[in-house]
């Protein structure tokens, strides 16, 4: 069985009427809050802007230092 890779976990605060409407949009996509808010990430990450800013502070070797 081959192991699920770790996960961290991220705990924000967001108004009530963002939760429900999280909720909402996750339950019409038949997916699950978590999934919903990880892909946001992602798309979040993937944006130029956000792409531009981990290149020019070298952010994409922060794995580097764990090493």
């Amino acid at each position: 069985m081959t192991a699920k890779p770790r996960k961290d976990e991220i705990r924000v605060n967001v108004q009530p009427e963002i939760t429900r409407l999280l909720k909402t949009i996750a339950g019409i996509k038949d997916t699950s809050l978590n999934a919903l808010v990880n892909l946001a990430i992602e798309r979040f990450i993937e944006d130029e802007d956000t792409q531009e800013l981990i290149k020019r502070f070298n952010l994409d070797r922060l794995e580097d230092l764990d090493e």
